[in-house]
C-alpha cells in the first residue's frame, strides 16, 4: 500500500511517499480501507514535534508512529476476532490527536480507539471534514455555559475550528458574530451569521461590550486586544497559547479576573465530540466547510507546506479512493 511517512520531526522536506506492507489487524484490531482524511494543524503539529512538549506523547527522541495522520473516514474490511461493535463494510469515521497512521490507503486501528459510523447519506468527505476541527470547536463550549439567544463573536470564521463552531453555535440557538476574509460575508450570513468583519479591516471589532464570549479560534488575537467588546464576566478562549504562553497562565488566574475571564480549552472527550458531530450530521445541521484545493497523496508535501500556510480554507481534504 501507499502510504505518506516520516522517520524524523521537521518540515515537510521529511516526508516520504512510499510502499509498505499492507497491515494485519490483531484480535482487537480494525483493518481500515481509507477513503479520505484531512491534512491539519494537528498533523502539521505532530510533523514538526513542536511544541517540544508534544513529543512527550507522540515520541521522545523520535516519532512513535512512522505513517502521519490523525483522522480518517473509510470503510471496515477486516477484523480481529476481539472485535463485537464493527463488521467488514461499516463506514466509519475516527480522530486521534495523538496520530493514528492513517495517511495511507489501510490503516490498523484499535477498537479502543475513538471510532464511530458515519451516518446514512454522508459522503466520506463530508464525514472527513467533521472531525479535527469540530472537535476543538466543541472543546471551546465545554468551558462556557451559553444559553440560547446569547450572543459570541468568533474570530477566524474561515478555519477548521471556525467554521465548525458557528454552526455547532447555531445549532445550539446562539447568536453569532463572526470576523473573517470578505469574501465569504455572503456565505456566513446567509448561513445566520449576523455582523462580520473583514479580518484585513483597521477596526475588525464592534466598539461596545457586546458578547458574553470570544472565541479565537485561530489565534492570532489576545485578550488584552478582545477583552474591550466582552461584557462583565465574559469569556475569552483562544486555541493558540497565545504570546509568551499568555492565555494559559491568565487561564490560571482567571478567578482573580473580576471583570472578564480566559479559559484554556485543554482537547478532551474525543469520543463525545464524533458523537456529536454524528448527530449533527444525521439530523442536517452540520455541513463542513471544505477547501477548493485538491491535492493527491503523491503530493503530500505540497499539500502539509499549503496547510501550514495558513491560507487553507476549512478542512483540507486528501482523497484516497
Amino acid at each position: 500500500m501507499k502510504a505518506i511517512t516520516r522517520r524524523q520531526y521537521g518540515n515537510a522536506q521529511r516526508i516520504f511517499f512510499k510502499d509498505l506492507p499492507i497491515p494485519k489487524p490483531g484480535e482487537q484490531e480494525l483493518l481500515i480501507k481509507v477513503h479520505c482524511h484531512t491534512i491539519n494543524r494537528t498533523d502539521c503539529a505532530i510533523l514538526h514535534g513542536k511544541p517540544y512538549l508534544f513529543r512527550f506523547f507522540i515520541g521522545w527522541p523520535k516519532p512513535k508512529k512512522q505513517i502521519l495522520g490523525t483522522d480518517f473516514a473509510g470503510e471496515v474490511v477486516k477484523v480481529g476476532s476481539g472485535v463485537k461493535e464493527f463488521k467488514p463494510g461499516d463506514r466509519v469515521f475516527g480522530f486521534n490527536d495523538q496520530g493514528l497512521a492513517s495517511q495511507a490507503e489501510y490503516c490498523c486501528i484499535s477498537q479502543s480507539e475513538p471510532i464511530i459510523g458515519i451516518p446514512d447519506g454522508i459522503s466520506y468527505r463530508a464525514a472527513a471534514a467533521s472531525i479535527e476541527g469540530a472537535h476543538y470547536a466543541i472543546n471551546f463550549l465545554r468551558y462556557t455555559k451559553l444559553r440560547k439567544g446569547e450572543k459570541v463573536l468568533v474570530l477566524g470564521a474561515t478555519g477548521a475550528i471556525g467554521s465548525a463552531l458557528i454552526q455547532i453555535l447555531k445549532a445550539r440557538g446562539i447568536r453569532v458574530d463572526a470576523v473573517g476574509p470578505e469574501n465569504y460575508r455572503d456565505y456566513w450570513q446567509s448561513r445566520g451569521v449576523e455582523r462580520y468583519w473583514d479580518y484585513k479591516s483597521k477596526s475588525p471589532l464592534p466598539k461596545n461590550k457586546a458578547y458574553v464570549a470570544v472565541f479565537d479560534a485561530v489565534g492570532k488575537s489576545s485578550f488584552f486586544q478582545c477583552r474591550s467588546v466582552l461584557q462583565k464576566g465574559g469569556l475569552y478562549i483562544s486555541s493558540e497559547l497565545g504570546p509568551f504562553a499568555s492565555n494559559l497562565f491568565l487561564a490560571l488566574f482567571a478567578g482573580l479576573m473580576p471583570k472578564a475571564k480566559v479559559k484554556f480549552p485543554y482537547p478532551l472527550g474525543l469520543m463525545e465530540s464524533l458523537s456529536t458531530m454524528q448527530n449533527l450530521l444525521a439530523e442536517g445541521k452540520y455541513r463542513p466547510l471544505i477547501d477548493p484545493i485538491k491535492l493527491g497523496p503523491s503530493a503530500a508535501e505540497e499539500a502539509y507546506n499549503y496547510v501550514d500556510s495558513g491560507e487553507k480554507i476549512g478542512n483540507f481534504i486528501m482523497e484516497w479512493s
